[in-house]
């Protein structure tokens, strides 16, 4: 098992808000807080064709004890893992992303992002206003 920074470049993870997260039984969108130094704001990213997900109380100091590699405030990319042996005909991609007192487990086959803004609200408002527009 081996660890990597995605080829995806989406915008820094914040360190003062915990994701907003749904899940529709097919895609999941991630509604997070950009760092201050990357501009701040709300980001969300769609997952589609997820395959499991978890999100663990699992916090930054705790990391060092995660199953999978899981870097601080980042996205990383768990390669050939036990998470994905099940379903490698359909090339899953592994991630771990972390967050001040959480971390996300998540296979899937694609990711983008969806919404991106510089305005000051939290996770779940963004959200939740992408869902009812």
């Amino acid at each position: 098992m081996e660890s990597k920074t995605p080829q995806e470049d989406f915008p820094t993870i914040g360190t003062n808000e915990n994701p907003a997260i749904f899940f529709d039984g097919s895609d999941l969108l991630l509604s997070y807080d950009i760092a201050p130094v990357a501009g701040g704001g709300i980001a969300i990213l769609k997952f589609f064709d997820v395959i499991h997900f978890e999100k663990n109380p699992i916090n930054v100091e705790g990391l060092r004890d995660a199953k999978y590699p899981t870097n601080a405030w980042d996205f990383t990319e768990v390669c050939d893992s036990d998470r994905t042996a099940k379903w490698k005909a359909l090339s899953p991609r592994f991630w771990t992303i972390s967050f001040n007192d959480v971390t996300v487990e998540i296979i899937f086959s694609e990711v983008q992002i969806v919404y991106e803004t510089r305005r000051t609200e939290s996770p779940s408002e963004a959200l939740v206003r992408l869902l009812t527009t």
